[in-house]
């Protein structure tokens, strides 16, 4: 899960300033935005292919001059924490999932045709998703949630 990702979740861009203008990305890289540090995450907003959260200075855009916004973000050290784990316990549960998959020999968890329907069973009660109460991701993420 990227720090951009749980943003969208949580509807919260933890925007400092908002830098409207003319901007550049040439070689791949996001010019000069007034008040942008090193480091500092930024939403680019209004590109034609790089619309998102990067890191300043944003690398790895596609070469284009656009009339948009740079939104200065200064999500808390928590946040930025939280985003982490959730993507180190993604990547495990997906390594897992596919290790079930591939040892039960078939893909399909669930299938119906024709008034038959098979269920097979997952890993008992496991989580399936990072937003399942029992792991405690979705009780941290409330403090940073706006409505």
């Amino acid at each position: 899960m990227t720090v951009g990702e749980l943003c969208a979740v949580c509807r919260n861009w933890f925007v400092k300033e908002s830098v409207r203008g003319r901007f550049s990305v040439c070689g791949g890289v996001l010019g000069e935005v007034p008040g942008a540090e090193p480091g500092q995450y930024i939403r680019v907003i209004g590109s034609t292919g790089s619309d998102g959260v990067y890191r300043y200075p944003a690398v790895g855009l596609r070469d284009e001059v656009f009339e948009g916004a740079v939104w200065l973000m200064a999500p808390p050290p928590g946040f930025v924490a939280l985003a982490r784990e959730i993507d180190a316990w993604e990547k495990a549960a997906r390594g897992s999932l596919e290790k079930a998959v591939e040892n039960a020999g078939s893909g399909f968890r669930s299938e119906s045709f024709g008034g038959y329907e098979y269920v097979r069973g997952d890993a008992g009660d496991a989580p399936f998703d990072w937003r399942d109460e029992r792991l405690g991701f979705s009780a941290r993420l409330r403090a940073y949630r706006k409505v």
